[in-house]
């Protein structure tokens, strides 16, 4: 009877793990219906015929799933990208900030607790800094502080 008891934790235990994997494994990974969250409101295209780094909004209100649909309704269904899913040490939109550093050289502003969907380049070997109030700072003025350390935005 115990073995048992033992045995069915164990399985339910291995399911949710692997329910688990399954939704914190899709931020910035191609899905079923051809387009990468990259975070809760923002997506790109997983075609060949799309350039990759365009990268797409979600209408005011509604966040990327894994749907057929790409963009539905908030509390309506699951971001499949959300904010404790995404990858590298970048800032988020916390309401406090008026501008996060998205990559190593770009940055976008808040609306509040979402990123807008406007993405702002730094010119070329500059990186991002908001904290120095420059928005963009030659790589050699940052040494180790770097704000964000990933090659694009989400």
């Amino acid at each position: 009877m115990q073995n048992s008891q033992i045995l069915r934790n164990l399985c339910l235990f291995a399911v949710i793990s692997s329910m688990a994997v399954v939704v914190l494994g899709t931020c910035n990974s191609c899905q079923t219906n051809n387009v990468k969250c990259l975070n809760e409101t923002h997506y790109s295209f997983c075609s060949e015929n799309v350039a990759p780094d365009q990268v797409a909004s979600c209408p005011s209100g509604q966040v990327c799933t894994s749907l057929a649909i790409i963009c539905v309704d908030e509390g309506l269904y699951d971001a499949a990208c959300s904010p404790s899913t995404i990858d590298g040490s970048c800032s988020s939109c916390d309401g406090t900030s008026l501008f996060v550093c998205t990559s190593r050289t770009t940055f976008q502003m808040c609306d509040g607790t979402n990123l807008t969907s406007q993405v702002n380049s730094c010119k070329d070997n500059k990186i991002c800094s908001i904290q120095s109030g420059k928005y963009c700072i030659d790589s050699c003025e940052a040494g180790d502080n770097i704000e964000c350390d990933r090659d694009a935005p989400l």
